[in-house]
């Protein structure tokens, strides 16, 4: 299902937004399980940087990310979508 075109559709404007700095602190962040620090870690950059890239994120998508909300778990499906079609 995950990778049906419709499926493809929906991520594609989900994360159309998105510049490429900002997809890959998304993709950090959510591989080190929204901890901001890790991901920091992982990447090289400071956990402020990391955050501030978070809320530009929340801002290009017009969701809540950095709170409990459903904002994130769209984020999670359409990176997943992204990274299937991309195989």
């Amino acid at each position: 299902m995950l990778g049906t075109e419709r499926a493809a559709a929906w991520a594609g404007t989900v994360l159309r937004p998105l510049d490429t700095q900002h997809r890959r602190t998304l993709r950090a962040w959510i591989d080190a399980n929204t901890d901001a620090q890790r991901a920091a870690r992982a990447m090289g950059i400071s956990r402020n940087t990391v955050r501030a890239h978070l809320r530009a994120t929340e801002a290009a998508l017009g969701l809540d990310l950095l709170t409990t909300g459903t904002g994130v778990h769209d984020v999670v499906h359409a990176l997943h979508i992204s990274d299937v079609r991309a195989g």
